[in-house]
Parts: C-alpha cells; sequence; structure tokens
C-alpha cells in the first residue's frame, strides 16, 4: 500500500542531519585560516607566557587537635564528630583573620617588602601617568590595610576534605619567600591561639585574684569581731572560775607589742641599708660586729680625704672601703633575716594563743547567748578561710596553666621552597590557547564561508544557497587569436572548458522537462526561456550564456540568445562584431516591429541566433522591459526558437532582471568563484525568489574557478584538448 509523504517532509527526511562531506570539505578550503588563527592563539599564548611573571607556591600542613590541651586534667575529651567539624571550620577563619595576618606583616616586615609592600595601584599609575593625580603611596592605616590585602590575595588556606589538616599555601615572586612566609602564617597562628589560652587563663585568673582579696578581707574581718567580742567581754569572761584568758590575753598582748617593735626596727633597718645610711643601720641594730666594721670605714674614709684622688694609694683605699660596706650590707642583711624571723616566730606565736583563747572561751561555762555569738563568728571565720583556700589554690592552679600551656594546633609539615613555578602553566596556556586558536580558527571559517567569504566550491554553493548545482566552469586562459571564451567551443570543442559548458547544459536540461514540447531525448524543451543572471557585474554571465547558446546550437537545437542587459550591452563585443540595429532599437521603435528577423543575426561559426542590444540605452530601460512590445518579443522568439537564452543584466545593481525574471521558465544564476561575496548572493536570490514565478527554478553555476582548484580538471587532464 503506497503512502503518500508531504514532499518537504519527505526531501527533509532524505537528507541527512550533519552533512559530513560538507564540513571536510569546509575545513579543507579553509584550512588555511584556521591554520592562521590556530598559530595567531598559540603566539600570543606564547607571549603572555613570556610576559606573565612566575609565581612560585609553598605549603605548610597544621594539625587541629579537636581537644583542649590541658596538661593539668589529660583526661579531658573533646565533642562529638559535629562539634569538632564546627571546630576545624572556625580554625581555618582564624587563619585568614587580620590578627594572623598583620602578625605576619610585622613580623616579617611586609611593609617595605618589594612585592607585598606598598605600591601604587593600576588606576593611581595610569592617571600619575597622563597627570591627572598624585603619585603618591599610601601611608599610615592605608599602607597596611593595602599590604594586608596583598598579603590575603596571595594565601590560600583550605581544609583537607574531611580531616583535621589544614593546608596554608602562599603564592609568591620568589620560592624562598613563599615558603617563609607559609611557615609564618602557620607560626602565627600558632602563637596567636597559644596567646589566646594563656590570655583567657590570666583573664580568669584576675577574676580569681579580686575573689581571693575579697575573701582575705571577710577572714581579717571575722577574726577581728571575734576578737572584738572577746575583748568586750574579757572581764566577764575572765571572772569566770578557773579561766585562763586573762592571763593569756596578757600574753598575747605582750607578744603583739614585741612583734610590732620587731616589724618596727626591721623596716627602719631595711630602709637605711637600701640608702646606704651604714650609720643609721648600725645605731638601729647595736651589733658589735657592725659596730667595729662602721669604725674601719670611718677610717678609711678619713684616709681617702688625706690623698691624692688618682692617685694609687686613693685607688685601693676605695677599693677597701668598697668591700668594707659590702661587708656592713652582708652583715646588716643577716641581721634583718633574723628580725624578719622573730616577727614570723612572734606571729606565729600571737596565733596559737588566739587558738588557746578560743579555746578556752569556747570550753568555758558561759550563757548560751554568748556561746551563740561566739559559734557564729566562729564558723564564719572558718567559713571565710575554707573559700580562701579554695579560690587561693584555684589561684595557684591557674598561674600553673598559664605557665605550660600548650597549643591546640602544631605544625606537622613545614613549607619548602618550590623547585618550579605554579604560574603560569606552559602546558595548560598553551593547550587553553591552542584550543582557543583551533575553536577560533573554526568558527571564523565557518563566518567565512557562510557570511563573509566567497564561493570555492560546488557544495558550498548547494549548502549556502539551497538551490540545485548544475555545474563549475573553469577560468579559461584565451590564446591571443581568440576574444571571448565563446571561442573554445568552436576552437577546443574537446577542452575542459567546453565540457563544463556541455555539464552545464545536460543540468539545465533535466530541469527544463515539461517545459513546451521535447523534440527528442537529447534536445533541450521547445519554446523554453532560460534566463542567465548575477548579484553582480564582471561574474562571466555574459560569456556562459553566449557559450551555452553555442552548445545548443551545436547539437542541433534552434537556439536564440538576447542581449538583455540595456545599460551595457557586450555580446557584440564578445563576437567581435558591430552592431547598428538591436533589441534598444526594437523596444524603443526605431526599428520595424514586423521585420523583427531583420536585426536577429546568425553565428557563423556555429549557426546559433543572436539578438544584440547594440549600444547603451539614453532612457530607463526597465521601461522597455516591461513594454508591450518585449511581451511580443519572447511570445515570438519562443514560437520559433527550441530554447531563448536571456542574458540580463546584475540584479543588484540594475533593477532590469527582476522584471525579466517574470518570463523565464528556469532561471540560471552565476556565481563567480571566491570572489562573490554570500551576503550579495543572499541578496540577489532574495529579489529574485520574490519576482520569478512560482514554478520556475533557480539553477546555480560556479564560474571562472581557478586552474588547479577544479579536481575533475586535475583528476582527469587526460581527457581534455587545449
Amino acid at each position: 500500500m503506497a503512502m503518500d509523504v508531504p514532499q518537504g517532509l519527505g526531501e527533509a527526511a532524505m537528507e541527512p542531519a550533519i552533512n559530513i562531506r560538507g564540513l571536510f570539505d569546509l575545513l579543507r578550503r579553509r584550512l588555511r585560516l584556521i591554520l592562521a588563527a590556530f598559530i595567531i592563539c598559540l603566539g600570543i599564548a606564547g607571549i603572555a607566557i613570556l610576559a606573565l611573571t612566575p609565581l612560585y607556591t609553598a605549603s605548610a600542613l597544621i594539625l587541629v587537635d579537636p581537644v583542649r590541651e590541658n596538661l593539668l586534667q589529660p583526661q579531658v575529651q573533646g565533642g562529638g564528630s559535629a562539634s569538632d567539624n564546627a571546630r576545624v571550620d572556625s580554625e581555618v577563619e582564624i587563619l585568614r583573620s587580620n590578627t594572623v595576618l598583620l602578625s605576619v606583616v610585622r613580623n616579617e616586615g611586609l611593609v617595605s617588602d618589594p612585592e607585598f609592600g606598598v605600591r601604587l595601584g593600576i588606576r593611581d599609575r595610569f592617571l600619575a601617568f597622563f597627570g591627572l593625580g598624585d603619585a603618591e603611596l599610601p601611608a599610615g592605616d592605608a599602607a597596611v590595610r593595602g599590604v594586608l590585602g596583598n598579603l590575603r590575595n596571595a594565601l590560600t588556606v583550605q581544609r583537607q576534605g574531611g580531616t583535621y589538616l589544614l593546608s596554608v599555601t602562599v603564592r609568591s615572586e620568589s620560592p624562598q619567600r613563599a615558603a617563609d612566609l607559609a611557615n609564618a602564617v602557620a607560626r602565627a597562628y600558632i602563637q596567636d591561639q597559644l596567646q589566646s589560652k594563656v590570655d583567657g587563663i590570666l583573664a580568669a585568673g584576675a577574676v580569681l585574684e579580686a575573689r581571693v582579696q575579697l575573701a582575705r578581707d571577710t577572714i581579717v574581718r571575722s577574726e577581728q569581731q571575734f576578737d572584738a567580742f572577746i575583748t568586750t567581754n574579757i572581764d566577764q569572761l575572765a571572772a569566770r572560775p578557773g579561766s585562763s584568758v586573762a592571763a593569756l590575753r596578757t600574753s598575747l598582748e605582750n607578744l603583739v607589742a614585741q612583734r610590732e617593735e620587731a616589724r618596727s626596727l626591721a623596716q627602719s633597718v631595711e630602709r637605711a641599708v637600701s640608702q646606704g645610711n651604714w650609720n643609721a643601720v648600725v645605731s638601729e641594730l647595736g651589733s658589735e660586729a657592725l659596730l667595729e666594721l662602721e669604725r674601719q670605714r670611718d677610717s678609711l674614709a678619713a684616709n681617702i680625704g688625706g690623698a691624692e684622688p688618682e692617685s694609687p694609694a686613693a685607688v685601693d683605699l676605695r677599693a677597701e672601703l668598697a668591700a668594707i660596706e659590702a661587708q656592713l650590707a652582708a652583715e646588716a642583711n643577716r641581721e634583718l633575716d633574723t628580725l624578719r624571723s622573730t616577727v614570723s616566730e612572734l606571729d606565729d606565736r600571737a596565733g596559737g594563743l588566739r587558738q588557746q583563747i578560743r579555746a578556752d572561751v569556747l570550753a568555758s561555762d558561759l550563757p548560751l547567748d554568748v556561746l551563740t555569738q561566739l559559734y557564729e563568728l566562729q564558723q564564719s571565720a572558718d567559713l571565710a578561710r575554707s573559700q580562701y583556700q579554695t579560690l587561693l589554690s584555684r589561684t595557684s592552679d591557674l598561674q600553673v596553666q598559664a605557665d605550660i600551656q600548650i597549643a591546640d594546633s602544631r605544625i606537622v609539615s613545614g613549607a619548602l621552597p618550590p623547585s618550579s613555578p605554579s604560574f603560569p602553566n606552559r602546558s595548560l596556556i598553551l593547550l587553553l590557547g591552542g584550543l582557543a586558536g583551533l575553536g577560533l580558527g573554526l568558527a571564523l571559517a565557518f563566518i567565512y564561508e557562510n557570511f563573509v567569504g566567497g564561493f570555492t566550491s560546488e557544495s558550498q554553493v548547494g549548502l549556502v544557497t539551497g538551490l540545485p548545482v548544475v555545474g563549475a566552469v573553469p577560468l579559461q586562459k584565451l590564446p591571443a587569436d581568440l576574444v571571448s571564451p565563446a571561442d573554445m567551443l568552436v576552437s577546443a570543442p574537446m577542452s575542459q572548458f567546453s565540457e563544463a559548458i556541455r555539464r552545464v547544459r545536460a543540468g539545465i536540461g533535466k530541469h527544463l522537462r515539461g517545459v513546451g514540447h521535447w523534440t527528442g531525448p537529447e534536445a533541450a524543451p521547445k519554446g523554453a526561456v532560460l534566463m542567465v543572471s548575477s548579484s553582480l557585474p564582471g561574474e562571466g554571465k555574459t560569456a556562459l550564456a553566449l557559450s551555452l547558446g553555442r552548445t545548443y546550437a551545436q547539437s542541433g537545437v534552434k537556439a536564440l540568445v538576447i542581449d538583455c542587459d540595456l545599460r551595457r550591452p557586450a555580446i557584440h563585443a564578445s563576437l567581435g562584431v558591430g552592431s547598428d540595429l538591436g533589441l534598444l532599437d526594437y523596444l524603443a521603435g526605431r526599428a520595424d516591429s514586423e521585420a523583427l528577423a531583420s536585426i536577429i543575426q546568425q553565428d557563423e561559426e556555429t549557426g546559433l541566433s543572436i539578438l544584440f542590444g547594440s549600444r547603451r540605452s539614453d532612457i530607463p530601460t526597465d521601461q522597455l522591459i516591461t513594454s508591450t512590445a518585449f511581451a511580443r518579443l519572447i511570445q515570438a522568439a519562443t514560437r520559433n526558437f527550441d530554447i531563448v537564452i536571456l542574458d540580463t543584466p546584475p540584479l543588484l545593481p540594475v533593477v532590469d532582471g527582476l522584471y525579466l525574471a517574470q518570463y523565464a521558465d528556469a532561471v540560471l544564476f552565476v556565481v563567480r568563484w571566491s570572489q562573490t561575496a554570500q551576503s550579495e548572493v543572499r541578496s540577489a536570490l532574495a529579489q529574485l525568489d520574490q519576482s520569478r514565478k512560482p514554478e520556475t527554478p533557480v539553477l546555480t553555476v560556479l564560474n571562472q574557478i581557478a586552474r588547479g582548484q577544479n579536481h575533475y580538471g586535475r583528476d582527469y587532464s587526460g581527457y581534455y584538448e587545449e
């Protein structure tokens, strides 16, 4: 069962989605353009590699321990995995912080560094170059901020996957500088972490110290209240039978008086020793040894006063005096230490007496209200002492912790100077440059092939225009005795040019089947009108029209060539003959319309009928083409000739061809090889499409192909005779 397939859909289904052959033809035709773009981009990449400043990258590895290190409590463990990850991520941000980087800037002297130091920006240098601004370097905080920004741009801190390792990477123009800065950042981070822990402990210690002082004051106040209570009630307590409070109180007062006397003496001696007042020291202490040393000192001082200041004897005396004063100081310090020991001993004895008094008081048979007050005072003092001891112990622990703190992180791998630069990546840049050049070349080739450049192959003409291509005609170099390439059909019928014309005629014949009446399988249909046109002048359409007419005539077909280019008629010049009367005279009414046959001339070589245009028209030619006289001419020509070939003016500069297209049974559109721009061809075909009859086919031919570019001429040259 047959199935009807829509014509457009069927044709589309028969066409391959991608024309591989056309693509390879495009690459072959534009290989030079692609190679040029490839080489240029590769050269730019090479220049960029030479122009770019090499940068070296060095990395240091830091291990972050999520467990807070505490040597006094090694059993303390960290939190869960979520808190550990948050801790490590926080350390990454700390490594990038201004505190760490500012420490590196100070320690490494980066403010004056030629690479990272203060320098003018591109904008400031540009303005200064054209005299639009002052080339002044920033100073102060602005300079530090600039250096900090430069260091931060060169620094990369990354966590290594899901591990506790942090990579500190620094890029620099110097490999040693890159390694030094990476290690400096790592050390500054470790030092900042350690200092933060110490500062935290010291801050806690400062808080505890205030609490210790408060507890100390509480103890003193409690003791004073207890003593004040006993003093107030001493008479009542002493009156109790068997009480020894009064005697103990007297002994305590004596000990306190002795302690105050010893302490006062120690302070006076200490002050005199610090001032070097040995007379006061001897007077206060009254020691026989000190008296003897004082007499020796006075004697030496008197002898020094009688000697010459710079004499050897004076020098020796001053040395002996210094030795005596040293002995005085040593003896005074020994006596002072004895006094301090005495003060301490008296303090201990006084404390013991106080405790004994309290014990006796508490053991006495006192009234209940008195005992209650004493117990309250005693308990308050005990609690104050307990709290004081606890705070004092904790303060001591914090001080020890501050002294033995270690950082929670450590450097596990220091940065080493790299042996090769990390930037620019020469291989990658060359690869990208090559790929960019290749891509650019392909893009330029596509643009040139489809939008800008000329046509260089039949397949390209077909791909761009979407029209049938009936042949390709080579550029013919004429001998000196020939006027037009059409003469080759007579002088060299077996030449490549003549064969190409016959191939074009065969292609036209396939598309003219069904027009008029067939006179034979090899002949063109009778009465068909073939319009030969082009986009622009100089594309060889006149020579092609004349050549087609001759090959039709040689094959026995009655053919007529009409030179319809009334602006620039050229067929008579191509044949090397003159023309007195022609189409212009006929259309302008200057020739007898009934004697049309009289102005049609015969080609002596082939019998081709030709209607010359004679000379340039002095009136608008479109008026002549659209006249009834021209319509009658075409009607008469199709009745008397098998094929009528209209050599028309180019479509873009002259409007005549658009009117002539209405008479055509087929249009042969001539495209000059490598010269006619594709945009011009598209524009001309668009205008032609609006003017021709819908059933009129438009055929294309690639004309004037350079020698060596046509593969038929290259591969089958043995078949031709020039």
